[in-house]
């Protein structure tokens, strides 16, 4: 019985290509989508997962406090104190460890060069096995020694037999390579760009940082960057809700009360998360986002199914009545209708898995992912999805064409009711509403990232070239020397030193207060420290007062300065209360330390409020301070010429100054694109979606079109001969599709508009009107679907009557 269903199934296939073809293409969209989207939630949820000790290891986070106003939520990283205090207080813990991630400058041999390094406890060896080509999990006893990958050790000295070789750091620490471990496989936290600031290439000993940096690391409570983990490994009997228990009691007992003003709480997570750490930072939940459009596109593309198998086995009823009358029950005639939906559904899954083959390369190729379809892994999954699509979406049709009787199914009464249009109503009307919601959504969220990149420009992107790490004392003894000789260069128009540039998501604050010891009224603000040649190098104008100078004394402020002149922005003087840009100047305020010690500061000039971290980060307050113990990057503002020679004297003349040294310099314009990249990912996701979803439901209207159209020939015929025009014909037959769009519609803005509201809430400079947009967009989609089935109206209205009532 089976095998002849089938052939009749197949059959009906040749004999009715165009739909077959319609109906093949959009379900194996659909399952495409599908498919990707699940290899992909498994990929990211499967991070880490060879390890050993990863079902039991987990990692320690910080909650950010409601009124930090850093534009993050939750932070994967946390204090490199709380990794000894868990360990001192904890005793049933197997092991901690922290990392900490830095850019070092390495020498080895006579070539020098900036490599990021992981700094962590010895410990992590022995929370993760890595595998070992050349030493074994002591190599980090020793406060000198490193453990490199093979790529590593490759790349720098052409062999993986480099056990003793010396490295040295910052020109004067020297350490040796104790052993060398395979490369971590891509999909590992390690190798998370989102988490680490590079690949893991380096281990060295976590008191080494401090012995470089002659700080103690140990009870720090002022770092908390990205990839400064800490990792806590339990026994088998234990989980995370105990750990999370163990940590609530160290936040309340441990973590020092100012610190408590920037974390509001410490959470677990296990390791095999960690790689999310930046969605979770954003308040993101990218896992759910894209297991949730996945479904939403397949869900559409098997209501574009059911909605034209409805209407064309409809088509068949003279056929199931004849088998009805011939002796077939309906429970034959069901398992034929479904195997029927099951052959479209298999070949539509086997359309899917090729073109994902030829996909999932370019994938893996653009985004350093290495995702796979292991048909050995996922086949049950596979075959699952085929099943229960073929299942789900022929149910109804074959529900619907097979409970007429055999008479009424002769008479062709089965499709003559109301009930299957409205059916087929709903259909149509619930994808284009999770389409019209898609495409609303990706119109403000790409209308949104136009305009973030357009700010962005309030600053001179493409001509200020940044020069990195000036933070060392051998550097910075010299940053004078280095300003004048770069500004002597004839296409040199400004030098600039300060503790960070625009778009660098960098968050130094400090508290400060309207009243000496007035602990009650302070509020926080975000600094910047700078040379006086900041604000020309980026075209920041003063409102009131002036500028700060090199000439006089209270304007650079040391550490042991009492007294230090600032500007500040608007948006700092709102928050002081003061209505005039005029009236803040002399305009005296305190910064209050860590020991609410008092500094006092005056207002010698205004400046604009301007989105310095820009892109996500809401307008914050902001003081400017002369302050040259903070400064750690240049700024180098070129005028027109030849930007490539200009590029070069400017590396010769660093060369010259800071031999000891190399030059670490990019454009502004990288700055932007490290963090508009993210943005670029996200608004290419949902444009994705949003159009396959579009697709499928201009695919499925348009077949569903052509059907009705043949079905309603003779009645457009007699319409006709009774006097219809054209347009009169072109309008019934567009309004028949229109209704069911137009409340689709209603549905899904008012949901956009939450959507898109929330998302809008990331950024300071938001784009206007968010109303109008949905409604063009909801326009938009209209006008597609009218333009899908006005084709088909256009061709039956010019039929000749006659030809039309002879049909059939």
């Amino acid at each position: 019985m089976f095998w002849n269903n089938l052939k009749v199934a197949l059959r009906n296939l040749r004999k009715n290509k165009l739909y077959a073809v319609i109906n093949i293409a959009g379900l194996s969209l659909g399952l495409a989508i599908y498919v990707f989207g699940g290899l992909l939630v498994e990929y990211e949820r499967t991070h880490d997962v060879f390890f050993e000790n990863a079902g039991r290891t987990y990692t320690v986070g910080s909650v950010a406090a409601a009124d930090l106003d850093v534009g993050v939520n939750k932070m994967g990283s946390t204090f490199s104190a709380v990794g000894p205090i868990i360990e001192a207080e904890v005793s049933d813990v197997e092991a901690v460890a922290r990392t900490i991630g830095r850019e070092m400058l390495i020498t080895m041999g006579a070539e020098s060069f900036y490599q990021q390094l992981r700094f962590a406890d010895a410990e992590i060896l022995q929370i993760f096995d890595f595998d070992y080509l050349v030493g074994d999990a002591s190599a980090l006893d020793d406060a000198s020694g490193l453990v490199v990958t093979e790529s590593t050790a490759n790349k720098y000295f052409g062999s993986t037999d480099v056990l003793g070789e010396v490295i040295t750091m910052d020109n004067e620490f020297e350490f040796y390579i104790s052993a060398v471990i395979r490369d971590v496989p891509q999909n590992s936290h390690f190798n998370s760009l989102f988490v680490m600031a590079s690949d893991l290439e380096i281990l060295a000993p976590f008191r080494a940082l401090g012995r470089i940096l002659d700080y103690d690391m140990a009870g720090d409570w002022s770092n908390l960057s990205l990839g400064n983990m800490t990792y806590v490994m339990l026994p088998q009997q234990l989980d995370q809700q105990w750990l999370q228990s163990q940590v609530d009691g160290i936040y309340e007992r441990q973590v020092p009360e100012d610190t408590k003003e920037v974390i509001a709480s410490l959470f677990v997570k296990p390791l095999s998360e960690a790689n999310l750490a930046f969605w979770d930072m954003i308040g993101l939940p990218v896992i759910s986002v894209i297991s949730l459009l996945s479904l939403l596109v397949l869900i559409i593309a098997c209501v574009n199914y059911t909605n034209l198998a409805t209407a064309q086995s409809l088509g068949r009823s003279r056929e199931v009545g004849m088998r009805k009358t011939m002796g077939a029950g309906r429970g034959q005639l069901l398992m034929q209708f479904l195997v029927e939906s099951l052959t479209i559904a298999a070949i539509a899954m086997l359309v899917a898995i090729a073109a994902l083959e030829l996909v999932i390369p370019l994938f893996n190729s653009t985004t350093d992912k290495v995702l796979t379809l292991n048909y050995l892994s996922t086949l049950p999954w596979l075959l699952a999805t085929t099943i229960v699509v073929g299942l789900v979406a022929g149910a109804y049709p074959a529900w619907l064409i097979t409970r007429a009787s055999p008479i009424d199914a002769l008479r062709d009464l089965a499709r003559k009711g109301k009930k299957g249009s409205r059916v087929r109503a709903v259909m149509i009307g619930a994808q284009f509403a999770i389409s019209a919601f898609m495409l609303s959504v990706v119109t403000v969220v790409s209308m949104q990232n136009e305009k973030v990149k357009e700010s962005s420009y309030v600053f001179p992107r493409s001509e200020v070239y940044t020069l990195g790490r000036m933070s060392p004392d051998e550097i910075r003894n010299r940053l004078d020397t280095l300003r004048h000789e770069l500004e002597a260069l004839p296409h040199v128009e400004h030098v600039a030193y300060s503790s960070q540039v625009p778009y660098e998501q960098n968050n130094s604050q400090i508290d400060i207060a309207m009243q000496p010891g007035d602990e009650a009224g302070k509020f926080r603000v975000h600094y910047l420290a700078m040379t006086p040649e900041f604000l020309d190098t980026y075209g920041i104008p003063v409102m009131a007062g002036r500028n700060l100078s090199r000439d006089v004394s209270n304007d650079e402020r040391d550490g042991e300065s009492e007294v230090a002149n600032v500007l500040v922005n608007e948006l700092t003087l709102e928050k002081m209360g003061i209505n005039s840009a005029q009236d803040a100047i002399n305009f005296r305020f305190f910064e209050l330390d860590d020991e609410s010690a008092l500094r006092e500061m005056v207002i010698v000039g205004v400046v604009p409020t301007q989105n310095i971290t820009g892109l996500f980060n809401t307008d914050k307050p902001w003081v400017y301070m002369y302050r040259p113990d903070h400064l750690r990057i240049g700024s180098v503002r070129i005028r027109g010429g030849s930007t490539m020679d200009t590029i070069a004297e400017i590396e010769d003349t660093w060369d010259r100054v800071i031999p000891e040294y190399p030059i670490q310099g990019r454009f502004l314009d990288e700055v932007f694109d490290d963090v508009y990249n993210v943005l670029k990912l996200l608004n290419g996701a949902l444009a994705g979606f949003a159009g396959v979803a579009l697709a499928l439901a201009l695919i499925g209207l348009f077949g569903l079109a052509a059907f009705m159209a043949t079905q309603r020939t003779r009645e457009i015929g007699i319409r006709k001969v009774l006097g219809a025009n054209s347009l009169q014909v072109v309008r019934l037959l567009v309004w028949q599709f229109s209704k069911p769009v137009l409340w689709a519609l209603v549905i899904a803005l008012p949901l956009a508009y939450i959507a898109s509201k929330t998302y809008l809430d990331f950024f300071a400079d938001r784009i206007d009107a968010q109303v109008i947009i949905l409604l063009s967009s909801g326009l938009a989609a209209v006008l597609l679907a009218w333009g899908t089935v006005a084709g088909h109206a256009i061709r039956i209205s010019r039929a000749s009557p006659i030809l039309a009532l002879r049909y059939e």
